[in-house]
């Protein structure tokens, strides 16, 4: 059997292949498969030994590199049967960087052309030499990516570019591929200015790459989350002993419930909030001058407000505080407790390595004590129904006048930014403290700030978020409170830089498949960005459902036969748009979009068990049978044998569906005639299109919490850019927006507007049938398509299809009984949503791989704690459209509450049960006139 290596190169008769695979005389290797070379008629051991060569030079550079061409002994060569990825540049570059292999590629003169063409040059060769010598594989890599887009001296220059130390701004994809997509968008600019974007874009690659190493450095220098749910076991036990030690020596029930808390009390718990609040800033503030500086200058640099925050805690408070407790964390309840530790150390006095491992320790658990604290006093200011007392709120009045100048001549501002624009409403008759500084600034900061004020929460949620590589948190001001987002948004979309060059170079390739223009003079690789960008929005709004024939939709989020890997199927542009954005590939091109559009074609996304996509697939329908046309992982790199193998098992046993009778050819058409009857698109368009746009258009009012989860602004573009979003990624950016205090509540809140909805409700009765489709996430009859695109129409519609796709984000979530919606369910529950949730679990009788807990008996209606309700009242059967779009299903809901009564999942419920959460989630009375909301 004739085969043809790379190049298309036969075999002649003379030589023989052999492969490094367990079969090493197969007959017919696979497109790819490296292979070596040589004499038909050479001794065996000659053969054996390039083989050996072959399998050590593919194990240190992939696949790829058997495309070299190395000299393996014998008359025997590396090289890959016809059809692998890659070209020969990409080889030469994989073997190069193999040392043992480095001199068996030929003179340096054929190496140099082999990577830069003919056209190279003795100054480019020296380059090349004194990169390949100086190890800078990732700017040759890119030398050699941009090498059809640049002349010799210009690629001189490129190859002078340098990297910080231990950042590698190319680390994946191949140089071929990514010069495909530099290609793409610098080819109509010329030559200087190609120079100047690529020189950019290798600046902004590597600071990014900093940036994310840093971040990711300093994240792991602090302990995760499961600390701060240990914590906060730690601390709710803390609080309880302080309440049992009120009630006296004998604590019985009876006394507890008849127990009033005196003011004492409440004055004792609102100080430890502030306190614990305070301690935990100077702990993380130390933390993270310790990644910076070293833990030695951190603590010398932070001695007077660790001794101030240290100080708040009296001796008793603090050995109570980290008491010993079986069953429970080891660490304090309270992080003064750490604070007073590190203060004992000797200022001024070198540390012996000991007490350094000490500090660092009690250093790395700064992050999750901020979260508790941001979190409890959050919590504390804006959702505290147990402070309706008189006695409570006496002494909630007094702490908020309660002024800090004792404490900020001692620690300071942490951030002092703040000030100038700290425009938080109090519930009091004060003004906000940044109005209150501009009518008084004869005096300090510290005079006029109050405890009120809560910007200490913010200086908690800033040094909170320096844990997290971010310079501050975000905070918005509400009447209810402060707001704070430390954790880092998601940024799983196509625009901003990826911290790769071939990731951005593939993301900004898309911005031109997807319609945009290179604009004429860009002065950097973001002005190049935005440019595309603006050209991609019209073009991305096109964009329409792919049909998907019905023996692969059946598979669509199952699991690929025999392994783990789960199937996603693309059903429009915007899918493949970002599977693009992570993969690197062409798949979001217009070939692989016009084909999936007319049925040619079905695109598939190959995805691990942890989300991440493994490779995409292009299947064709059948003819005489499926057929797997193309494989491809990340950055067009070939996937694991296995998955390989298992595509196409798949693909072989999909059913072929059986051919229709042939029809006679149709007869020809009428001519067309004058006046012809406008089509029923036209038609629609015209009679209501104009109206409903207008009410679309008043209605759409782009919410910041919705297009937050992926750090969009709340415009057009965010809802655009959020639509954009796979199921995945959008079940993620939910998961990760879910942290923030009272996100469960808002989120729920936002996708209940639907501006389209609303538009439509108010049309004419007659025309609501019509218009329907518009408001369900399918695919639009053909009357509505050209409606759906009029200006307004798009937007609202947009906007009602992301809200119908957080809800589902957020049924997944609810069935996968996440910990995030858990928490903050419990943390702060909202009406609606836990009324909806309860609905939808009760309906599928429970949750797949989670505890539910009955919380009223089997057939029973009404339903235990306050405000009382009945499943068949109002509320609850109102609340079942917003169960569907998790996922409810009302047919089983009434035999489910015969069998087992109406369930919520365990995870939801604090202590106390169902009725404490149910009544938490209703507001308190309105009756409360100075209560902090």
């Amino acid at each position: 059997m004739r085969v043809s290596v790379s190049g298309g190169v036969a075999v002649r008769p003379d030589q023989r292949i052999s492969s490094a695979g367990p079969e090493p005389e197969t007959a017919s290797p696979a497109p790819g498969t490296p292979v070596v070379v040589g004499p038909a008629d050479a001794p065996e051991s000659d053969r054996v030994r390039a083989v050996a060569l072959l399998a050590a030079l593919v194990e240190a550079g992939g696949a790829v590199a058997a495309d070299a061409g190395a000299d393996l002994g014998g008359g025997f060569c590396s090289a890959r049967v016809d059809g692998g990825t890659g070209d020969r540049r990409d080889a030469v570059l994989a073997a190069l960087a193999v040392p043992r292999f480095a001199d068996r590629l030929g003179p340096p003169a054929a190496v140099l052309t082999a990577l830069f063409g003919p056209t190279a040059t003795k100054p480019l060769g020296a380059a090349t030499l004194d990169a390949i010598r100086a190890g800078r594989t990732p700017v040759l890599r890119y030398a050699v990516a941009a090498s059809d887009l640049l002349g010799p001296e210009q690629l001189v220059r490129l190859l002078a570019l340098r990297a910080p130390d231990g950042v590698d701004p190319f680390p994946e994809g191949l140089p071929s591929v990514v010069g495909r997509h530099l290609d793409r968008v610098l080819r109509p600019l010329p030559g200087p200015r190609r120079l100047a974007l690529l020189t950019d874009l290798w600046e902004q690659a590597c600071a990014a790459a900093a940036k994310r190493q840093r971040t990711e450095r300093i994240v792991r220098s602090q302990r995760g989350p499961e600390l701060v749910d240990a914590l906060r076991e730690r601390l709710e036990h803390y609080e309880e002993q302080q309440v049992v030690g009120a009630l006296g020596r004998r604590p019985t029930l009876a006394r507890a419930a008849l127990w009033y808390p005196p003011r004492t009390f409440w004055t004792a718990r609102f100080r430890g909030v502030l306190h614990d609040a305070l301690a935990a800033t100077v702990l993380a503030r130390v933390a993270a001058a310790a990644f910076e500086d070293g833990t030695e200058e951190a603590l010398r640099g932070h001695r007077s407000a660790i001794e101030a925050a240290a100080a708040m805690l009296t001796k008793r408070e603090a050995a109570s505080a980290a008491q010993r407790v079986k069953g429970l964390t080891g660490h304090p309840a309270r992080p003064g407790s750490y604070l007073r530790e590190l203060a004992r150390l000797a200022p001024g006095v070198e540390l012996t390595a000991k007490q350094v491992a000490g500090a660092r320790e009690r250093l790395a658990t700064a992050r999750a004590y901020g979260e508790l604290a941001l979190e409890r006093a959050t919590e504390f200011v804006q959702d505290a129904p147990y402070l309706e007392a008189p006695s409570a709120q006496e002494a909630l009045a007094d702490w908020r006048c309660a002024g800090l100048a004792d404490w900020r001549s001692k620690a300071g501002y942490f951030s002092p930014g703040r000030l100038a624009d700290w425009e938080q409403p109090r519930p009091d008759a004060l003004a906000p403290l940044a109005q209150r500084l501009r009518a008084e600034t004869d005096r300090e900061p510290a005079e006029v700030e109050t405890v009120g004020d809560l910007l200490w929460i913010a200086e908690l949620a800033d040094a909170v978020a320096r844990l997290y590589g971010h310079p501050a948190a975000e905070i918005m001001h509400e009447t209810v409170g402060v707001e704070a987002v430390t954790r880092p948004v998601s940024d799983d979309t196509f625009l901003p830089l990826a911290g790769s060059v071939a990731l951005t170079a593939a993301r900004t390739a898309q911005l031109a498949e997807l319609g945009g223009s290179v604009p004429a003079k860009p002065r950097s690789w973001a002005d190049l960005v935005a440019g595309l960008a603006a050209g991609a929005e019209a073009a991305e709004a096109l964009v329409g459902r792919f049909p998907v024939p019905a023996a692969v939709e059946v598979f669509d989020g199952g699991l690929l036969p025999g392994t783990e890997t789960r199937i996603e199927v693309a059903r429009t542009g915007s899918t493949l748009t970002a599977w693009a954005a992570y993969m690197g590939n062409c798949i979001a091109g217009p070939y692989y979009s016009d084909e999936a559009a007319k049925g040619r074609s079905v695109l598939i996304a190959l995805r691990d068990p942890d989300g991440r996509i493994l490779a995409n697939a292009e299947l064709r329908p059948p003819g005489k049978g499926w057929r797997v046309a193309e494989v491809k992982a990340r950055f067009n790199e070939e996937p694991e044998p296995a998955l390989l193998e298992a595509v196409r098992e798949w693909v072989r046993s999909l059913p072929v569906p059986r051919e229709s009778p042939a029809e006679p050819d149709p007869a020809p058409p009428p001519a067309p005639r004058r006046g012809r009857r406008p089509s029923p698109a036209d038609r629609l368009t015209a009679e209501i299109g104009e109206q409903l746009g207008a009410l679309a258009a008043v209605a759409v009012r782009p919410d910041s919490t919705l297009t937050g989860l992926i750090g969009a602004p709340a415009s057009a573009e965010g809802l655009v850019a959020l639509r954009r979003l796979a199921p995945a990624t959008l079940e993620r950016a939910v998961r990760s927006a879910l942290a923030a205090p009272a996100a469960a509540g808002r989120l729920w809140e936002a996708t209940a507007t639907r501006p389209l909805a609303a538009a439509v409700s108010a049309m004419p009765p007659e025309v609501h049938h019509r218009l329907e489709p518009l408001l369900r996430d399918e695919p639009l009859p053909g009357a509505l398509r050209k409606l759906a695109r009029l200006e307004g129409i798009a937007d609202a519609r947009a906007a009602d299809l992301i809200a119908l796709r957080v809800r589902a984000a957020v049924g997944g979530l609810l069935r996968a009984d996440a910990a995030e919606l858990a928490a903050a369910v419990r943390m702060r529950p909202h009406a609606g949503l836990l009324r909806a949730a309860t609905l939808a679990v009760t309906s599928w009788g429970g949750l797949p791989a989670a505890p539910v807990t009955a919380v009223a008996a089997r057939r029973r209606v009404r339903l235990p704690g306050f405000p009382e309700s009945s499943l068949r009242d109002e509320r609850w059967q109102g609340s079942w459209p917003d169960a569907v779009e998790l996922g409810g299903v009302p047919g089983a809901f009434w035999n489910a509450i015969a069998a087992h009564g109406l369930l919520v999942p365990s995870s939801w419920l604090p202590p106390g049960g169902w009725p404490v959460l149910w009544a938490r989630a209703w507001p308190p009375p309105a009756r409360n006139p100075i209560q902090i909301r």
